[in-house]
């Protein structure tokens, strides 16, 4: 006669194998959330899962490959490791080093700017961090597309992860390549309306450079209505590029008279060259500009642009301009 077992022994057998299966794992953990004791990790790019449990478990940050494996598996910020030279603790669990893996403070290789800055102010800060090895260059190789080899505009504004031995020139490449993807994604090198990829470019560094995200489509509706009626662009921005200068908004009129082809107060059109390195949202802008007739604009105070087609109007704004400078709302 076959024995039954009872639904409820069936449930007890089942809930102690578990249990002996989950401390038969924590067996091969450690408990530890931190150390004392410190160790760099190097990841690479394009280092596995796999790869990256077995420097853990070599460096004796963790104690098993498996249950570091099994955590990264079911836990989708896994896949946000960045290469770079990581400072972990020794000894800890499995889940403390993803912890720590993914903690942007312990990654020594990591090198980020924001959006509007210029090439020299980035080769600057990349000198800086000390993160690379020898000198620029000038040899990026920029795509035949955008016809220059001025990397000026296309050092795309991210959070990079530089190995130990990257050159200055590899450093530089992957901004160039991260570039491209945005150059994509917001359409650009496409073109728009009869302008080349390289032509918005430009647009969209001026538009980086001359205001505040919410304002950057009605911007770039503006130098597309001053350019189809021939006016000139008139943006401060271009004069402190051909200066090398960061002044006040408010520019000195001596530099209106300055002798470059960026000064857009003295040359029709477009100026030959971006003058910073925008970011995706202001490329956006560039393809996808505002509906409106406007043809001026002015920053009466910080967070309030206003943009009219009248000349009266924004001289009336220019004057609430000044006021509220002179009473030191700008800083």
């Amino acid at each position: 006669m076959r024995k039954v077992i009872p639904p409820l022994a069936v449930a007890i057998i089942f809930t102690l194998i578990a249990i002996s299966t989950h401390n038969a794992f924590l067996l091969n953990d450690y408990r530890n959330v931190i150390s004392a004791e410190k160790v760099e990790i190097l990841i690479e790019p394009g280092d596995t899962g796999v790869k990256i449990a077995q420097k853990l478990k070599d460096s004796g940050v963790i104690k098993a490959e498996k249950v570091f494996i099994k955590i990264a598996i079911n836990d989708k910020r896994a896949n946000g490791i960045s290469p770079g030279l990581h400072e972990l603790d020794v000894g800890i669990s499995a889940q403390s080093a993803l912890e720590q893996l993914l903690d942007p403070k312990r990654n020594r290789g990591l090198f980020g700017f924001v959006e509007g800055l210029r090439k020299n102010e980035i080769f600057d800060l990349l000198t800086k961090s000390k993160l690379v090895t020898g000198k620029y260059s000038a040899n990026a190789k920029i795509d035949p597309l955008y016809k220059t080899k001025d990397v000026e505009g296309f050092l795309f504004p991210a959070q990079y992860s530089i190995v130990p031995g990257t050159t200055f020139d590899q450093a530089v490449d992957q901004m160039v390549q991260r570039f491209y993807i945005s150059a994509k994604q917001s359409g650009i090198e496409n073109g728009y309306r009869g302008f080349s990829p390289f032509e918005l470019l430009i647009i969209a560094s001026m538009i980086q450079s001359e205001g505040d995200i919410v304002d950057f489509p009605k911007i770039a509706r503006v130098i597309y209505n001053r350019l189809e009626i021939g006016m000139p662009l008139q943006i401060n921005a271009t004069i402190d590029y051909a200066t090398n200068t960061r002044g006040k908004i408010r520019l000195p009129y001596k530099r209106l008279d300055t002798n470059s082809k960026y000064n857009t107060y003295k040359y029709r059109g477009l100026p030959p060259g971006p003058i910073s390195n925008p970011g995706e949202q202001a490329m956006s802008a560039a393809v996808n500009p505002a509906n409106g007739d406007w043809l001026y604009y002015v920053t009466v105070k910080p967070g309030d642009t206003r943009f009219t087609r009248s000349f009266d109007e924004f001289n009336v704004w220019a004057n609430e301009f000044r006021k509220n400078e002179d009473a030191g709302l700008f800083g």
